[in-house]
């Protein structure tokens, strides 16, 4: 792992995080809201909801989406699709389920660029499985990140398979590298997954 990757730029981090966010809202803002419309629609229960993830340092923090499964439905496992509307699914493939994360990253609980949180459980058990799992926390989580623009469609059982290039990203950090993940997620978003 590259030791110099936590120090190096992270104050240049934390500024291009927050541009980012700041640039974003004129596009940002009014898909969160027709998100929280469409959510609205689609279900009869609050639209925005948290739910813990393990961030920086293993410390536990709240994340937020718009919610696009009703709570009643009790699915405790993301891999479960089968109960999730057409609105729902849109939401989803579209991201703008994401975009109260732009909120986490103000916050600075994330970044735009890193590896995605997970929910505590799912850690301990990749724990269990790779104790390598844990370098992931060395950096803060982010939006986006190099897993996710290799392995769009994967699933929570997939997260040690998306190890490695969480583990590449942080050993070979480079803002080259960064701007071709924004690449990556812009084409995934328009392209709704489909690559």
């Amino acid at each position: 792992m590259n030791d110099s990757f936590i120090n190096k730029n992270f104050c240049f981090r934390r500024i291009f995080d927050l541009f980012f966010v700041l640039i974003s809202l004129p596009i940002s803002f009014p898909l969160f809201l027709i998100g929280c419309l469409l959510a609205i629609f689609n279900l009869n229960e609050p639209v925005i909801y948290s739910q813990p993830r393990v961030g920086l340092k293993g410390e536990l923090f709240l994340i937020y989406k718009i919610r696009t499964i009703s709570n009643k439905s009790k699915i405790k496992s993301a891999d479960s699709n089968n109960q999730t509307s057409f609105l729902g699914n849109f939401l989803r493939l579209s991201k703008i389920d994401e975009l109260p994360q732009l909120f986490n990253v103000l916050r600075g609980d994330m970044s735009i660029i890193g590896p995605r949180p997970e929910q505590p459980h799912y850690v301990q058990e990749f724990l269990k499985e790779n104790p390598s799992f844990t370098l992931r926390h060395d950096i803060k989580p982010g939006i986006t990140g190099w897993a996710q623009v290799n392995l769009p469609k994967a699933k929570p059982k997939d997260n040690l398979k998306k190890l490695k290039f969480d583990l590449y990203y942080i050993k070979e950090y480079s803002w080259k590298l960064d701007f071709l993940i924004l690449i990556k997620t812009i084409k995934i978003v328009l392209t709704f997954n489909s690559n």
